[in-house]
């Protein structure tokens, strides 16, 4: 079905304007009317008509100027013109086809020639466009096949159009014309309406035919000393372009074969301009294409990026586990050793210390007998004999209780929580580090808080003694650790503050980094704090630092002190 094209009318006579809208609606199509070109300039927007028919006289601005203006601008000047006028003097004919006028038709023609123009000027473009030559103003470079069997008039047509700097090739019959289409390409046919062999209106009627399979489709104009209605209305009909009579003076012709030229020239370039717009269209939407993807493979890279931070940070957090377990492996290894120790002594010791008091005992209740008995020299001795059971005695006590501290460090229950004695703990860890002391380190004790503390038992002794261990470490001479406890209504506090060079303020962050030490080789493996640290997020609670260069370092630990309410739940 032929799609409703948009034909503005520009017309003064409202009369006349009226036959032409119901003459052109009766075709399906939408019409507008301006009543002067003023007007039509200004109305014309999106979408633009299809083609303009335009009065020659207009008030205020003619019609010929109104062609020049359309044709200026870039927007509007591929719409098909068609000039009328009620008169048809020959210098206002070609005056409106050199202003930018595709066609002139006389208003008092017969609505069928004007309907067949019409449509003549708004076929197609040819499926394959006319190939573009470099042309000036005047088209010079334009290719016309002259087809005549009159050979005087053929040779004039000829050599005239040859003057007006055209490429022209003659022939003088309609089926050579057609032969040559087949071979050799053409902007124009000037094809002779009688002829012997093949009229004029064939010749039309097969180039017509021949539009889809010519690289190059030419535009025809079908000579004519003189034409009826019905041979105009016939030519048109059957694909021609234009009617123009044959005479010695060619302006008219040339100024019909200029603006069907201009008209070729409009749509190659309106072909050129949509097939830009179709390949700029295409390239943005490779872009946009390319963009997507390259964003999918940036969001695919960035969760790759993601998905390879967490299996770090899983794996860092079972290196932490795994190193935490072993260090719980070997606490509890020392826990038991020390345990067994303990035991082992702890039974010779009670022997001991049994028969100490029955040997005391003994003596205790001889010595009032034996000693009136005895000189002064065997008295002596008999005392120093007292004497050094007492000094025993006192041993055996300090004995008994290294086995006791023993026992409270190597807690096996320290997968559990309990009530502890806070220091007794101390005192524990203090004693298993004495020797490191060496008597050149200082212990002050500030225990303000209560003793009971309810915690993981085992697991709180080994972040005393890690605290404690690198107090020790970081004093390289003589000084003094101080250990002090204290409570808020929240919290249980230990502080173990030392004297030593104190932490840099560089790696004062990485303290608590599993396998970060400053030890030497072999002295340290970098876990003590990253364990501990641990041990008191598993209690609720955390490790604070505070450390000053060339005055020592203190630790604050804190234990909630709801912890056993938080888990009896």
């Amino acid at each position: 079905m032929e799609r409703a094209f948009r034909i503005a009318v520009v017309e003064d006579s409202e009369t006349q304007a009226y036959k032409l809208r119901l003459l052109l609606e009766e075709q399906g199509w939408e019409v507008s009317v301006a009543g002067a070109a003023e007007a039509a300039l200004a109305a014309l927007g999106d979408p633009l008509p299809d083609l303009i028919l335009v009065d020659y006289n207009l008030p205020g601005m003619r019609g010929d100027e109104f062609c020049r203006r359309i044709r200026m601008n870039l927007n509007t000047r591929g719409i098909p013109l068609l000039m009328m006028t009620s008169s048809a003097p020959h210098t206002a004919e070609i005056q409106s086809l050199d202003s930018g006028a595709d066609g002139y038709v006389s208003k008092s023609g017969n609505s069928e020639n004007l309907l067949l123009r019409i449509r003549a000027l708004l076929r197609k473009a040819p499926a394959q466009p006319a190939i573009l030559r470099p042309q000036n103003s005047t088209f010079r470079g334009v290719r016309i096949l002259a087809i005549d069997d009159s050979p005087t008039y053929l040779t004039f047509l000829c050599e005239e159009l040859r003057n007006l700097d055209y490429e022209v090739e003659c022939v003088n019959s309609g089926p050579e014309g057609l032969a040559r289409l087949e071979t050799q390409l053409f902007d124009c046919v000037l094809v002779d309406l009688v002829m012997k062999d093949m009229d004029g209106i064939e010749v039309c009627r097969r180039i017509t035919s021949m539009r889809s399979t010519l690289k190059n489709a030419p535009a025809v104009i079908i000579l004519t000393a003189s034409a009826n209605e019905g041979d105009l209305n016939r030519g048109l009909a059957a694909g021609a372009d234009d009617f123009v009579a044959k005479s010695k003076d060619l302006d008219v012709l040339r100024a019909r074969i200029q603006a069907l030229m201009r008209r070729r020239s409009f749509q190659e370039e309106n072909i050129r301009i949509v097939e830009e717009l179709k390949a700029r269209e295409l390239e943005i939407i490779n872009a946009r294409a390319g963009r997507e993807i390259a964003e999918a493979r940036a969001a695919m890279a960035e969760k790759l990026v993601q998905a390879l931070h967490d299996l770090q940070a899983v794996n860092q957090k079972l290196k932490e586990t795994q190193s935490q377990l072993v260090q719980n492996e070997k606490m509890a290894s020392l826990g038991q050793l020390v345990a067994g120790i303990a035991h082992e002594i702890n039974n010779p010791l009670a022997f001991v210390m049994n028969n100490l008091f029955i040997v005391e005992s003994g003596l205790d209740r001889l010595g009032p007998e034996l000693e009136p008995y005895l000189a002064e020299p065997s008295l002596n001795k008999f005392r120093k004999v007292r004497t050094r059971l007492e000094e025993m005695k006192e041993g055996l006590g300090r004995v008994k209780e290294l086995v006791r501290d023993l026992r409270t460090f190597s807690r096996l229950d320290e997968g559990e929580f309990k009530t502890i004695d806070v220091v007794e703990s101390i005192d524990a860890v203090l004693l298993l580090l004495k020797h490191k002391m060496s008597g050149r380190i200082a212990v002050e004790k500030h225990f303000v808080a209560e003793r009971q503390l309810y915690c993981y038992a085992g697991r709180l002794n080994q972040v005393l003694m890690n605290l404690i261990a690198n107090a020790v470490d970081a004093i390289a001479g003589e000084g003094t650790i101080t250990i002090a406890t204290s409570r808020n209504s929240e919290y249980f506090l230990i502080s173990v503050r030392d004297t030593g060079e104190g932490i840099p303020d560089a790696i004062r962050s990485k303290i608590f980094d599993p396998f970060f030490t400053t030890k030497p080789v072999g002295q340290g493996t970098g876990l003590g704090l990253a364990i501990s640290y641990g041990i008191m997020q598993d209690h609720g609670g955390s490790i604070e630092v505070q450390s000053e260069l060339g005055v020592g370092t203190e630790f604050t630990v804190r234990i909630p002190l709801n912890l056993q309410s938080l888990s009896e739940k």
